[in-house]
């Protein structure tokens, strides 16, 4: 049975709290689903070291496969990655840093930037492991 992207949305949800997303699910569950499901399809090229197709039709939500725990688990990081990123790289909160005065405010704010950045850095290398040692369980499916 192919893999659906609720799935692998679901499992990413339970390891973030954004009340933005909660507010725009409250609102509109079509909007919420568009959003989430562009995060995923962002996401799916940086899996370009799966053992299997990762072919999806858009209408129906799902992949033409049925991926695997390691699978699914490994791409709901990758959307956790891209939700993140988007979060980092608020237009707005740059915005808002770059005309703020030398204030402990601005110092605050430039350092939290700082620290998501280390974040979403130790993110990926986590994501990183995790391909590799998907990739290191299925080596002999592994084309050179």
């Amino acid at each position: 049975m192919p893999t659906s992207f609720d799935e692998i949305i679901d499992l990413a949800l339970t390891l973030i709290d954004d009340y933005k997303l909660i507010k725009l699910y409250n609102q509109s569950q079509t909007k919420f689903l568009a959003y989430c499901d562009s995060l995923l399809i962002a996401a799916i090229p940086n899996f370009f070291r799966c053992n299997q197709s990762l072919e999806y039709t858009a209408e129906t939500r799902q992949f033409s496969n049925e991926l695997t725990n390691a699978e699914i688990s490994i791409l709901a990081d990758l959307w956790i990655l891209e939700w993140f990123k988007k979060e980092t790289q608020d237009s707005r909160k740059i915005n808002a840093l770059l005309q703020s005065s030398g204030s402990f405010k601005s110092h605050s704010a430039a350092q939290n930037l700082k620290e998501k950045s280390t974040y979403l850095d130790g993110l990926r290398e986590k994501v990183e492991q995790k391909i590799t040692n998907y990739q290191l369980q299925n080596i002999d499916n592994i084309s050179l």
